[in-house]
């Protein structure tokens, strides 16, 4: 027969491990590594760039913003035994207290302005944006044991490390001055599963006619309680509201809190808080991450509970970041679009660049394993810096499987032809696997010299912008009734869009 063409589309929909390998949408994709299923169609991430080198080699287990009165923030790192504040030209300041921490593996949060740290293993401190970090003053408890930290209603909230027992301060009060008393409230009574609590916090309860602000309590074994009320104090007006029972959490920092919801990282996979007031607990961890479930179970199995699960929401790029502990300083991020619903992975140029991440100045920030803070999604190149141009960026995708509208007929493929929005000179990889067999080559190519010269530049050829879109032609060899695509390469110093993939192909027979 003559030559058929095939248009298949780019992995906007991103991955998808949970679909029968024959019947996935075209949209979606087996692997996707370094590029964003965004709303503008998937792109290949942007680079990241040295921000600040603290001056030690330790790994940075801590990284966190605080937002100032001024309006004006600082970022917080920490590794073993030293804490450091940057600011956002990338000035570092040890902040560590008189007595040093020994543990980086802190919990935090935010209240009046100042950033509250536990690790269960050092005193609990506070530090106020000015001088040196200092110990809480609160009594009641051994402030070592304080293992967990949050607020609820204008209130602080601590966990005692290994038991179902929370401590809470009164209205407003700080804990950076004077000797204010916590006051207990043991968990055990309603805590049905046993364990111990990891995390006692605020939640804001949508699903009603008006927003409800919760106190939730979970515990190691996945049982959260909701409470209404200001506090245990309150009895006349302090009672339980839901209870359920979800997969176990895997760390003290596997909350991570998106926009008004919390989202629950578990051995299952990732669970939204919100979504327990809406279907059953089986149901709501297919809501946000069921395509990449079995991505997340089998990390959890390698590495069941450890301050490495975490993660955040960069609102200005849309996205969620999830990290993926592979040793104890290495990792990887599954990114989430918020508004495709797609997962990608993003691997950096070093698993061992982002140990710890968070969002600084509106971009996020990665942490490093030797002492180096970056500024993420900066420039087009990777660990780049003012010594150093950087690094070249890798980026793959293996498409669906697909049958071009012929299930039954035999195909000889013949090109591929993507579609692209780049810069010419680009290096790709392309080949095909063909019936659901990975193949051991792909074909290196190099898309051909650009036309244009760039705005600014000496004048050599019309001017426009060096980013253009390019549809070059790449012969490529596979017989079979399915193909799938791969597809990847290098870059720097070039952005890079995925828009299409036209394939051609000789239709045999049905067999």
């Amino acid at each position: 027969m003559a030559l058929q063409s095939f248009t298949m589309p780019p992995p906007s929909g991103g991955l998808d491990l949970v679909t029968p390998i024959d019947q996935m949408d075209p949209s979606y994709a087996l692997e996707l590594v370094n590029v964003f299923p965004g709303a503008g169609g998937p792109s290949v991430r942007k680079g990241y760039y040295q921000l600040a080198n603290t001056g030690s080699s330790a790994p940075l287990g801590f990284a966190k913003e605080l937002p100032l009165a001024d309006g004006t923030s600082q970022l917080i790192v920490a590794n073993s035994t030293n804490l450091y504040s940057i600011s956002s030209g990338g000035v570092v300041t040890n902040i560590t207290k008189a007595v040093p921490h020994t543990s980086s593996a802190f919990n935090d949060t935010i209240f009046s302005n100042k950033m509250y740290l536990c690790n269960g293993v050092d005193s609990a401190q506070v530090y106020t944006g000015t001088g040196i970090a200092i110990n809480l003053t609160f009594t009641g408890v051994a402030l070592a044991n304080l293992v967990s930290v949050s607020s609820y209603r204008e209130r602080l909230w601590f966990v005692e490390k290994n038991t179902l027992v929370a401590w809470y301060g009164g209205v407003q009060v700080t804990g950076a001055t004077g000797i204010p008393a916590l006051t207990s409230n043991d968990f055990q009574y309603v805590m049905k599963q046993g364990g111990y609590l990891l995390h006692v916090g605020s939640y804001s309860n949508q699903t009603g006619t008006t927003a409800q602000d919760l106190l939730f309590a979970c515990s190691s074994e996945g049982e959260i309680v909701f409470y209404l009320g200001s506090s245990p104090a309150d009895v006349a007006n302090w009672s339980i509201t839901a209870r359920f029972v979800i997969g176990r959490p895997l760390g003290f920092r596997a909350f991570i809190r998106v926009n008004q919801d919390i989202w629950i990282l578990t051995q299952q996979g990732i669970i939204p808080v919100s979504s327990l007031f809406q279907t059953d607990p089986q149901q709501a961890v297919r809501l946000v991450s069921d395509k990449v479930n079995p991505l997340i179970a089998t990390a959890a199995a390698a590495i069941p509970f450890s301050s490495a699960w975490s993660g955040f929401l960069w609102a200005g790029g849309r996205r969620v970041y999830v990290t993926i502990p592979v040793t104890g300083i290495t990792s990887y991020f599954l990114v989430y679009s918020l508004d495709t619903k797609g997962w990608t992975k993003f691997q950096l140029y070093d698993n061992g660049h982002a140990l710890s991440s968070c969002v600084f100045s509106n971009l996020p920030l990665y942490a490093s394993a030797t002492g180096i803070v970056y500024k993420g999604e900066t420039g087009l190149a990777e660990a780049a810096s003012s010594t150093s141009s950087g690094q070249a960026m890798t980026f793959s995708s293996r498409s669906a499987f697909s049958f071009f509208e012929q299930r039954g007929s035999y195909k000889a493929f013949k090109d591929i032809r993507p579609i692209l929005k780049s810069k010419r000179g680009l290096t790709l990889n392309l080949g095909l696997d063909t019936d659901f067999k990975r193949q051991a080559t792909v074909t290196t190519a190099t898309t051909g010299a650009g036309t244009f010269t760039a705005w600014g530049s000496p004048w050599g050829s019309p001017w426009s912008s060096d980013v253009e879109y390019i549809f070059d032609r790449f012969a490529v060899k596979g017989q079979g009734h399915s193909a799938a695509i791969r597809f990847g390469g290098s870059i720097k110093g070039s952005p890079c869009d995925i828009l299409s993939f036209e394939i051609r192909f000789d239709l045999g027979g049905q067999v």
